[in-house]
C-alpha cells in the first residue's frame, strides 16, 4: 500500500472533482476510440482534448510558463536528444525485425514522398497535440497537486503509455509508456517544448520509416498509398 501511495500521494488521492473527472476520460476514452466507436474519431478526440487542455492552461494563467518554445534550451540538450532518438530507433528496429519483418522500410523504400508528408504533417496534426496534452498539461495538474518528480514521471508516463490501447495492443501501451518516461524527463529538464516536441518527433519518425507503424497508426490512408505495405507482416 505504501508503494501506490508513493505513486499517487494523498493529494492526488483527495484532489477535486475535475481531477476525477479527468483522470476518468483519459481512462475510458481510449477503450471507447478503441472498441465502440468509428476509428475516424481518433485525431477530432485528440484536437477536442487539446482544446480543453488549452483553454484550462490559459485560464489558470499558465500557459507561457507550461508551453515555453525555449530553442536555445533545446539546442543545448540536441546531444542528449539524438543519442537517444538513435538508441529509440535500434530498439524499433528490433521490434520490427520480431514482429514485422516484412514492414522493414517498406514504406520509405515503395514512397519516399509519404515519408516526408509524415515527418511534416505528423508533427502538427499528433507530436505536438501529444506534448500538449500529456506534458504541459499533465506537467501543470501535477505541480498543482504538489506531486514529486519521479511519480509524477511516471504517472505522466503511465497515462501516456495508457492512451496508446486504442490501437489494441498492450505493446503499444508498453512501448508508450516506456518513451513517455523519456519524454517527461526531457521537458522537465529541459522545461522547453520544442525540447520534447523535437524529440517524440525522431521518434515517431523511426516508427514509420522502419516499420514499427502497425502498433501506432490505425487507418486506409499509409495502404491507399503504399499499397505494397498492407497487411504485410
Amino acid at each position: 500500500m505504501s508503494g501506490f501511495r508513493f505513486l499517487l500521494p494523498v493529494t492526488l488521492l483527495n484532489a477535486d472533482r475535475l481531477v476525477a473527472v479527468e483522470l476518468g476520460t483519459i481512462l475510458v476514452a481510449p477503450l471507447l476510440l478503441a472498441y465502440g466507436v468509428n476509428q475516424q474519431l481518433h485525431f477530432p478526440a485528440l484536437f477536442v482534448l487539446l482544446g480543453y487542455c488549452l483553454w484550462r492552461l490559459s485560464k489558470a494563467g499558465v500557459r507561457r510558463a507550461y508551453m515555453r518554445f525555449d530553442w536555445q534550451a533545446c539546442r543545448f540538450a540536441l546531444s542528449g536528444i539524438l543519442l537517444r532518438a538513435g538508441a529509440a530507433w535500434l530498439v524499433i528496429l528490433a521490434f520490427v525485425l520480431w514482429f514485422y519483418p516484412d514492414r522493414l522500410l517498406c514504406i520509405p523504400s515503395n514512397s519516399p514522398i509519404i515519408i516526408a508528408g509524415v515527418a511534416v504533417g505528423y508533427t502538427f496534426v499528433s507530436v505536438l497535440p501529444q506534448e500538449i496534452v500529456f506534458r504541459c498539461y499533465a506537467g501543470w495538474r501535477l505541480d498543482e497537486l504538489k506531486v514529486r518528480i519521479l511519480p509524477a514521471t511516471i504517472i505522466s508516463a503511465a497515462l501516456f503509455g495508457w492512451v496508446h490501447i486504442l490501437f489494441g495492443s498492450w505493446l503499444s501501451v508498453a512501448l508508450g509508456f516506456a518513451a513517455g518516461l523519456v519524454f517527461y524527463r526531457t521537458y522537465r529538464k529541459t522545461r522547453s517544448l520544442a525540447a520534447v516536441w523535437v524529440e517524440h518527433n525522431l521518434f515517431g519518425l523511426g516508427v514509420f520509416v522502419l516499420g514499427l507503424d502497425p502498433l501506432f497508426y490505425q487507418g486506409a490512408l499509409l495502404d491507399q498509398f503504399v499499397p505494397a505495405c498492407g497487411g504485410a507482416g
